[in-house]
């Protein structure tokens, strides 16, 4: 009976890093790597900046041929919806949700990462985007050229760069944060506040130490506005949120 190797739920950058270092190491046995996205394992940094601003679609953190040299599978589009730890196998529904498959394991990674933690209430509005995948990205680059105001919610790593990606793109834009000083819990307030001087010098109207209570919708189902906790309503055509994340 044949080994059924290495099972990597997941095909993100620690999915592939996995599977590079098990083939450095000597490990000769099965490896496939079964991802949600129908891309191979891609850097999601870039689609922040690059990928956002329409200068390079490139993230691919390999090249084809590496998986085929390495022997290493892709089974992408693919999501993994039950796993059995008795039979060792994971059931895999296909892009088509009909489509089923039990897959064995010897070895069982789940390397899943994170998902964006939506805005209560806003998920039916048209105009809102969270940024996790590439086709977030494309999806909110498609409405850049129609928008003259954004309002981006957090102010972490993720919204101070897509403020400054649709600054640069030439629209108007609201960075909020409830806490006093952009990035201090990660940088430090000194540093916080540099990058929120920074962002007010390239145009971008912060609004710290404000929350905000509500994203406003119009007649027709789309976004018009988000409305801070003080009652101030700030004109949105595209609305970002980037208030964190939970595991996917």
């Amino acid at each position: 009976m044949s080994a059924a190797g290495v099972v990597v739920v997941g095909a993100g950058l620690g999915a592939i890093r996995l599977a590079e270092n098990l083939r450095t190491n000597g490990y000769e046995e099965p490896i496939t790597l079964i991802g949600a996205e129908p891309y191979a394992p891609y850097d999601r940094p870039p689609l922040s900046k690059t990928v956002l601003l329409g200068k390079d679609d490139r993230v691919e953190l390999k090249p084809a041929e590496f998986y085929t040299e390495s022997s290493i599978t892709l089974r992408l589009g693919q999501r993994v919806t039950a796993v059995d730890p008795q039979a060792a196998t994971v059931t895999v529904h296909g892009p088509d949700t009909d489509d089923t498959e039990s897959v064995p394991y010897d070895v069982l990674v789940l390397a899943t990462g994170l998902a964006p933690r939506a805005f209560p209430g806003a998920e039916h509005l048209a105009g809102v985007h969270t940024l996790r995948t590439f086709d977030d990205a494309v999806a909110l680059r498609s409405e850049i050229d129609g928008a003259q105001t954004a309002v981006v919610i957090g102010a972490g790593f993720i919204g101070c760069e897509v403020a400054s990606s649709l600054t640069e793109r030439g629209v108007r834009v609201s960075l909020v944060e409830p806490a006093p000083t952009p990035l201090a819990q990660a940088l430090g307030e000194p540093i916080g506040t540099l990058v929120a001087r920074m962002h007010t010098a390239n145009g971008v109207d912060v609004r710290a130490g404000i929350g905000v209570s509500e994203i406003v919708g119009d007649d027709s189902g789309a976004v018009r506005a988000v409305r801070l906790a003080d009652g101030t309503e700030l004109p949105a055509d595209i609305v970002v949120v980037g208030i964190g994340s939970l595991p996917a």
